[in-house]
């Protein structure tokens, strides 16, 4: 097991990239991601050194933060060096390091990047992160083919993935009877807006939160936080109903509002609308979630190991 101390540093680990991630999707190649990646990495060497050399769940839980750390470093340099996309939604342009890279600035970032993803590539079968990132690192790099089975495998893995399919289809290896979603409906009409299968994802028993934030006074996003018990969602959500940086009211896009998911492995999804929960205090400013109506689901089974991302719903959750 994770000892505490380690555990709390996986935890700021995998939010500093998920504070990352947020940064390169939203702002672009911006030089404050850095600061945040960096962090990540300092959190991940410290929690190396205070776990135990048999702890196989942090060691695997490290693998895939590092993974995804060397991604975003990768990503960072194709966005800001090489004015390329790189991103979740499509993936990225083959071969881009050679045509679009003349003086070989990415190079050891997409070296490093394949490194990390192969290295983590089996410690979590059931997640489609970490193949969907050796995917972006290969087609970066050129390697077509080993792109093609890198994105295949997060698609099998998760199916309902947008971005590896949409990967796969700019590959020109995206089969016919591959252009439907699961229950037949076209995936070019319903890939952002899918919602995902109602089976709870993987092995673990986790609470996904999701969180209207605003990039602009235009523009919202959702963000995807995880816990590994009720307790810890709850305190969450109760302190950002009071904050500045996340929106409980209801609105017209997808991404607006505020959801919590119970995952237990083998078993429906519950899903809770914690918008229309939302109590207004004398002040006319909101003042509580109505918690009560929302059973805690005490203990979770087989609970997510302490700062594990997740690929969900085409979105990478930390």
């Amino acid at each position: 097991m994770t000892d505490d101390s380690a555990g709390v540093l996986l935890v700021r680990a995998s939010r500093a990239l998920q504070d990352c991630e947020f940064r390169l999707r939203c702002i672009g190649g911006e030089d404050g991601c850095l600061e945040p990646l960096a962090e990540a990495r300092r959190h991940c060497d410290e929690a190396e050194r205070r776990s135990a050399p048999d702890d196989a769940e942090t060691a695997a839980t490290l693998a895939v933060l590092r993974a995804a750390a060397a991604t975003f470093a990768l990503w960072h340099c194709v966005d800001a060096e090489a004015c390329c996309d790189f991103d979740d939604d499509d993936g990225t342009l083959l071969n881009g390091m050679c045509e679009e890279d003349a003086e070989g600035v990415s190079r050891p970032l997409a070296e490093q990047a394949v490194e990390a993803a192969r290295a983590a590539l089996h410690v979590d079968p059931g997640d489609a992160l970490v193949p969907l990132y050796l995917g972006h690192a290969l087609t970066w790099s050129g390697d077509r083919e080993g792109a093609v089975h890198a994105y295949e495998e997060a698609l099998r893995r998760d199916p309902w993935d947008s971005c590896a399919r949409a990967a796969l289809m700019h590959l020109d290896a995206l089969p016919d009877g591959e252009r439907t979603l699961p229950d037949g409906e076209s995936w070019d009409e319903a890939r952002f807006t899918k919602p995902r299968p109602e089976l709870s994802h993987g092995r673990h028993g986790f609470v996904l939160l999701r969180l209207c934030s605003w990039v602009d006074n235009n523009n919202p996003d959702s963000g995807y936080f995880l816990f590994d018990s009720f307790a810890a969602a709850r305190a969450f959500a109760d302190e950002a109903l009071t904050g500045d940086n996340f929106d409980f009211e209801d609105g017209d896009d997808e991404e607006e509002g505020a959801f919590l998911y119970v995952h237990r492995p083998g078993q429906p999804v519950a899903e809770y609308d914690l918008g229309s929960r939302v109590r207004i205090g004398s002040d006319g400013e909101p003042d509580r979630i109505d918690w009560p109506e929302v059973p805690d689901p005490v203990p979770l089974e087989s609970p997510l190991p302490p700062g594990r991302p997740l690929r969900i719903g085409g979105r990478t959750c930390f």
